[in-house]
């Protein structure tokens, strides 16, 4: 049956962000939707309200008698109670994305790709088009103020935007007409051997591309940068790089101006201004992404400019909760060590004056133990630190990474820390409740605080804090 005939659809793990997006979508298409999850939360609560039936729990009997396909996510293992129920009724599965490359099939995909800043990076070029009248369909993996839905937009024009996930080889369920490719960096060790296996998946993506696609790619990486010149060799995709050293590149330079990002695009003669919200170098990079593309779509500069100049940001990527007691405290999303780092730099830009205290909940022991060496000096920039025991995902560690603890960090660190002579307060938490409040205890007046990971720590930090 083609994804574009269902009348009914049953969604396991339906709370997820891109899970929920998948659902609204099918809601306004009018799509009977019901779905389940293991908790619920703000996703499952919207759904619901919409009309959803939503379990909480999961088991054989959720999957409603009428049926026409189960969408999962792939956290949902093939021995979940209702993925053996579909099998047994011979009903359909599909991954989310899976399900979103059928529906989208005879669209024009932008694709938003790489390790770092995909969620940011789709909402910026999904304001810029809104802007420019494009009328675009988005979907984000976070919440986006601006977006109608939080992490859906749907719209009349063929035009689609999606953050395209490289976890689990997601985006290659697409054939994409254009990709923006921001930085490729070794992640998500549960899937990818190495970095070359997934330097390989990426050019699988590549050749997905449709034939006289557009590849906007960030040379300022190195691993990007090999990548484009085999696509130029093969000279089938037209290719606007940015942020390298080569002639015919567009140079990006950013300056921290009264709390305010200056971005400056130059290439030639000519030369493009962006003035953002958000701080730090990989964000000037986020946007120069995001303006290329907007461009070559047929977005006006000044309609790019202005789309720009208003975005705040999105949902856990340095977002800005609230101040306690004269503490600024943020949110953030980063679990990679480039994340990390980039973050804590962005916060100083922003923050020169004061002291940058971080609360961190690695997220997945996998990632952790393989990118251990990464990570120590990662937190160089924090002036205190608070390492929160490991989230673990369900499904997704080995017994032999069991042997993995925040504080085989904490105890690396230190050392770490004497050997470049700095003194500074660095503590482990066995929980994210002990986490915020040690780092509420280490917080003063005039300190900004960033809390900060993929895990369960954003939410029991904004029911703490409050």
């Amino acid at each position: 049956m083609n994804v574009r005939d269902i009348k009914t659809a049953h969604l396991v793990g339906i709370g997820g962000i891109n899970m929920s997006a998948v659902a609204k979508l099918l809601v306004h298409v009018g799509v009977r939707v019901s779905g389940s999850d293991a908790a619920a939360n703000e996703q499952t609560d919207l759904l619901a309200k919409m009309g959803v039936t939503i379990a909480i729990g999961q088991s054989a009997e959720n999957v409603p008698s009428a049926c026409d396909v189960l969408i999962y996510s792939s956290a949902v293992p093939a021995s979940n109670a209702e993925r053996e129920e579909a099998r047994r009724r011979a009903i359909r599965e599909v991954t989310n994305f899976e399900f979103l490359g059928e529906w989208f099939a005879q669209q024009n995909v932008v694709l938003v790709c790489g390790t770092h800043g995909k969620s940011t990076t789709t909402a910026m070029l999904g304001v810029a088009t809104v802007k420019g009248n494009l009328d675009p369909t988005i979907i984000v993996g976070s919440k986006v103020p601006t977006l109608e839905h939080g992490n859906l937009r749907i719209g009349d024009s063929d035009l689609v935007i999606i953050e395209g996930d490289e976890y689990a080889k997601h985006f290659l369920a697409f054939r994409p007409s254009a990709v923006i490719l921001n930085n490729i960096e070794l992640d998500h060790t549960d899937v990818f051997s190495s970095l070359a296996d997934m330097i390989a998946t990426f050019r699988e993506l590549m050749s997905r591309v449709k034939d006289g696609g557009l590849v906007v790619a960030n040379v300022g990486n190195d691993h990007v940068a090999t990548l484009v010149r085999e696509i130029e060799i093969e000279q089938r995709l037209r290719v606007v790089r940015f942020n390298g050293n080569i002639e015919s590149d567009w140079k990006v330079s950013h300056v921290m101006e009264n709390g305010t990002n200056a971005v400056t695009l130059h290439k030639g003669g000519l030369t493009y201004e962006l003035v953002l919200r958000l701080p730090g170098a990989f964000n000037a990079i986020n946007a120069a992404g995001a303006a290329l593309m907007a461009r070559e779509l047929g977005v006006p500069l000044f309609d790019i400019a202005d789309a720009l100049a208003s975005f705040t940001g999105i949902w856990r990527r340095f977002e800005f909760l609230q101040e306690k007691n004269g503490v600024r405290i943020y949110s953030d999303y980063g679990h990679h060590p480039t994340a990390v780092a980039a973050t804590l730099e962005a916060a100083h830009e922003l923050y020169p004056t004061h002291r940058i205290v971080l609360c961190f909940q690695p997220h997945h022991r996998n990632r952790t133990k393989h990118l251990f060496l990464d990570f120590v000096p990662s937190f160089d920039l924090a002036d205190a630190l608070v390492l929160c025991e490991i989230y673990d995902v369900k499904g997704r560690d080995s017994a032999d990474d069991s042997d993995i603890s925040s504080q085989d960090l904490v105890d690396t660190i230190i050392p770490h820390d004497a050997d470049r002579g700095v003194t500074r307060q660095v503590e482990f938490a066995p929980n994210p409740h002990a986490a915020i409040e040690q780092t509420m205890k280490i917080a003063r007046s005039g300190d900004v605080v960033i809390i900060m990971g993929a895990g369960d720590i954003d939410g029991i930090a904004r029911s703490s804090i409050a």
